[in-house]
Order: structure tokens, then C-alpha cells, then sequence
């Protein structure tokens, strides 16, 4: 077996996660595309609060998970139509509730997303103008400067 680890990602540090419940402002660093089990698409948005911690959301693209989608693009300021590689270095406020796990331990998860006063707002990329040609004749005895 030949595995091509050419440009993958190590991480130097281990990732300090966020474990508090409450109002958080996070900015999204990055996001990385996948499929589920069910073969649905799928993408992770990787935040990271200015203490450095991180915190993980997934959205599956279904019709059943539109909402989800839809208020974290909201809460970005961005389009109906996004595309995911307008998400990083974009933030939000999220809210974040613990939950207790089958074997006893707590995970915090992200409830709700909120815009943050941090996030730029989103301008369409602006439609340049085309340039009306217009058709001159050129009679024999006109001169053209060259």
C-alpha cells in the first residue's frame, strides 16, 4: 500500500476544546467537506474563540437539516445560496448547552448561532458593465490613425 500524505495538516498542539455553557463569540478558521454514512453531503465548520479553545459544528445537507444551515448562514450574514469557502474568517455568536453522555461525561454543544458584531457584512461580488461597441464605417478616403 502507497498513502500520499502530501499536504496534509499536523496539528503542532493539542486542540483545547470548549467546555462552558453560554454566549460565546467564535470565529469559523476553517471547513471541511464529507459525506455521511447515509452517503448525504456533509461539512464541519472549525471555530476557535480568541482563548484559542475550538469548538466543531457538523451540518448535514439534507432537506430535514435546511434550518441548521440556514441559521448559521444567517447569523454569518451571508446569502440564501453560500458557498462554504465564504465561512471562514467569518464570526458568530453561539450557544452552547451541555448535554450528559451515556457513560457518564458532558459534552457542550452548539445550540444556536447568533450574528456577532465582528462579522463583515457580505457584498455579491459586483457584475462588471459590459462595454457598448460601437460600429464605424470607414469610407476609402478617410483616413485611419494608426
Amino acid at each position: 500500500m502507497v498513502i500520499d500524505v502530501t499536504g496534509a495538516e499536523v496539528e503542532e498542539n493539542d486542540r483545547q476544546y470548549i467546555k462552558q455553557e453560554g454566549k460565546i463569540t467564535l470565529k469559523a478558521i476553517k471547513v471541511t467537506e464529507g459525506v455521511t454514512r447515509n452517503n448525504n453531503p456533509s461539512f464541519k465548520v472549525h471555530f476557535q474563540d480568541r482563548t484559542g479553545r475550538w469548538a466543531i459544528d457538523e451540518f448535514v445537507v439534507t432537506d430535514n437539516a435546511l434550518w441548521k444551515i440556514k441559521m448559521l448562514t444567517k447569523a454569518l450574514k451571508l446569502p440564501n445560496v453560500v458557498d462554504t469557502n465564504l465561512i471562514p474568517s467569518r464570526y458568530v455568536v453561539a450557544h452552547f448547552k451541555a448535554r450528559s453522555t451515556q457513560g457518564g461525561g458532558t459534552i457542550y454543544e452548539i445550540k444556536r448561532y447568533e450574528p456577532s458584531q465582528l462579522t463583515n457584512t457580505y457584498e455579491p461580488p459586483k457584475q462588471e458593465v459590459p462595454i457598448e461597441h460601437q460600429t464605424v464605417s470607414a469610407d476609402s478616403d478617410d483616413e485611419i490613425p494608426f
